[in-house]
This record gives C-alpha cells, sequence and structure tokens, in this order.
C-alpha cells in the first residue's frame, strides 16, 4: 500500500455507515445492531447500552488505523466475543448477570464451545492489549507515543461500560494532550 508521511500531509479518514445511530435515549435493551467485529461487549449480550459502546468501536478502529489490521475480525458473534476474552478476560460478572443474551455465549461462569466450531481469523493474536505496542513497534518501528497510545486504546475498550473513557476524558488523555500540542506547534493552519 502507499505511505503517507502523517508530518507533511495527515492521514485523513473517513468513518462511514451510520444507518442505525439513534439517540441513546431510543435504544432497546436486546436490540444487537452494529457491525460484527466493532460491537461492544453490552451490545452482544443484551445489556442497556449507551454512547460507550461508540467509544468501543472507535478504538477498534484506532488500533486498526495503528496496526493495518482489525483487532477482532471475526464472521460471528461467538467467535468475536471468544477473542474479546482470550485478549481481555471475561466481562465482569456484574456485566454478565445483567445480559439478555448471556446465557448464549456463557454456561454459568464460563464461556462455552458447546454447539460452536470456531474460526481463527485473527491476523494477530494478542494475550492482552499492552501486547499492541510491541505489534505497533514490529510494524511502524518505535515512535513516541506507542505506549500512551496502547494507555487510550486499554481505556476505550474497558470490559465494562461503565468504566470506558468517555468522549471529554479522551481530550484531556495523555496521547491526545501529547499530539495536540505537536499540531499546535507545527501545524497552525490544522482544520
Amino acid at each position: 500500500g502507499e505511505e503517507v508521511e502523517r508530518r507533511v500531509s495527515p492521514i485523513k479518514v473517513k468513518l462511514i455507515d451510520f444507518g442505525l445511530a439513534c439517540p441513546a435515549s431510543a435504544v432497546i435493551p436486546g436490540d444487537c445492531v452494529g457491525t460484527v467485529g466493532y460491537c461492544a461487549p453490552e451490545v452482544m449480550l443484551g445489556l442497556p447500552y449507551n454512547e460507550a459502546s461508540d467509544m468501543w468501536s472507535l478504538g477498534l478502529v484506532a488500533v486498526e488505523l495503528a496496526t493495518g489490521v482489525p483487532l477482532y475480525p471475526s464472521e460471528n458473534d461467538y467467535d468475536y466475543l471468544k477473542f474479546i476474552i482470550e485478549t481481555q478476560g471475561q466481562p465482569p460478572d456484574h456485566v454478565l448477570d445483567s445480559g439478555v443474551y448471556t446465557e448464549n455465549y456463557f454456561i454459568g461462569d464460563k464461556y462455552t464451545q458447546q454447539r460452536h466450531e470456531s474460526l481463527e481469523t485473527r491476523y494477530i493474536i494478542l494475550t492482552r492489549l499492552d501486547d499492541l505496542e510491541q505489534i505497533m513497534m514490529f510494524r511502524r518501528g518505535p515512535e513516541a507515543g506507542q505506549r500512551l497510545f496502547v494507555s487510550l486504546i486499554k481505556e476505550m475498550l474497558a470490559l465494562d461500560a461503565h468504566q470506558r473513557i468517555t468522549p471529554s476524558q479522551v481530550l484531556r488523555h495523555p496521547f491526545y494532550l501529547k499530539h495536540h500540542v505537536y499540531r499546535n506547534k507545527f501545524h497552525t493552519n490544522w482544520k
């Protein structure tokens, strides 16, 4: 692929497919909306959800932009949830206990592979999100801010939506502040 020198010409990304977007007040718990591979756990499990689920999706898009591959590519909900658990652990009990669809994926307190044959579709297999830093260094070389980026991603991909970082907190996160200062210093006409 073509590489862009981001300090000379910052990359522009266009996000599309907001056809299912609605106000948080219009959300009906149990409605499964979104794209497999980008849905937040609360959506998959049938819990009430809000804009925190968008932060989850944005975190996955950010990982894909940083690594060049999706973090949890899958063709079905079951494998997607399996990949999340293998990387980030099981969602907290209070999340699982509140899910309308939890029993579709879990028996008691364990994830079940009953009646399902999983397909390994991941390009990168992580045992924890902290490993993203090494993946990025391998693919792009060492860069300032990789550790801060992973810190931000971990907050965006918190398994409990109530613990997930908010948009205003993202703007105050050290990763964003570091890069915002850089942009203002070198790109005064940035739009």
